[in-house]
């Protein structure tokens, strides 16, 4: 089966293309960046290259301009891949010579379409020396001669080469990239609600902190206020205390001048 390379610095990018493709028969291996990518080229040539724009390492020109100056990599379609296509975009990808530019995400069965237009478009030659001829789509192996529908889809590319190599698929792997398509569009509804989910999260947490933050300044205030209760009530305590023990003073005085009172008469007689 053909052999596709895809170099995504994004998981999620690669693990989509992964799934579209593997469904739709293709040998699929993945690279996290251009460096990867490259790396791979000297154990294996894959028969089409995907790489996306914008890399941390390597981007996707210069992963397309390596492979256009390698003899045994030269012919080998190139798909770009962005989640921007303007004209500067596609006139990096003409000046790299790539097959093509495909917007991400991927939609229905995009991907898949691209692929199998650019491996039918793939002029015959002969193959360099010391490189590996490129596989057709291989038909599954059942008793009956399984039906045969050509694909012709054109190839928005750039630099394309002419004289295309017809492949043939079958009506199974046909089913195969629209179920993949069908589950491409079910994650990009998924992801969609995901991140809706995500945002009324961040929403009711950003309120949550609000509150919590208003109730701490609330509890801060009480808790003031209560100190202050608690120093005014020791005051009143202390204070309380004072007049008892003036009190106390004043009855032990007041008994003090009415023993005075009695014994006074008494000590002034004959």
């Amino acid at each position: 089966m053909p052999k596709v390379l895809i170099a995504d610095d994004s998981l999620s990018v690669r693990k989509v293309a992964e799934r579209l493709l593997t469904a739709a028969g293709f040998d699929v291996s993945l690279a996290a960046n251009g460096e990867e990518a490259l790396a791979g080229f000297s154990t294996t040539r894959p028969d089409i290259v995907i790489a996306d724009v914008i890399m941390p390492d390597k981007s996707g020109f210069e992963v397309c301009a390596h492979v256009r100056s390698h003899a045994t990599l030269s012919t080998t379609p190139v798909l770009l891949i962005s989640g921007v296509v303007d004209d500067e975009i596609t006139r990096q990808a003409v000046e790299c010579r790539a097959d093509g530019v495909i917007k991400k995400p991927f939609h229905g069965s995009s991907l898949q379409d691209r692929v199998y237009a650019l491996l039918a478009s793939r002029q015959e030659q002969p193959a360099p020396a010391g490189a590996e001829s490129m596989t057709p789509v291989e038909s599954p192996k059942t008793p009956e001669t399984p039906k045969l529908v050509e694909t012709s889809t054109p190839v928005e590319a750039v630099g394309a080469p002419s004289g295309p190599k017809v492949f043939r698929i079958t009506e199974d792997q046909l089913e195969k990239v629209r179920e993949a398509a069908t589950w491409a569009r079910d994650m990009e509804t998924r992801l969609s609600e995901e991140e809706k989910r995500a945002a009324d999260l961040e929403e009711q947490n950003k309120a949550f902190r609000e509150t919590a933050m208003l109730a701490a300044a609330r509890v801060r205030e009480l808790e003031n206020r209560l100190a202050e209760e608690q120093k005014r009530s020791a005051e009143l305590l202390q204070r309380v205390a004072e007049m008892e023990h003036a009190a106390a003073c004043a009855q032990k005085l007041a008994e003090i001048f009415a023993e005075i009172g009695r014994l006074g008469p008494k000590a002034g007689g004959p």
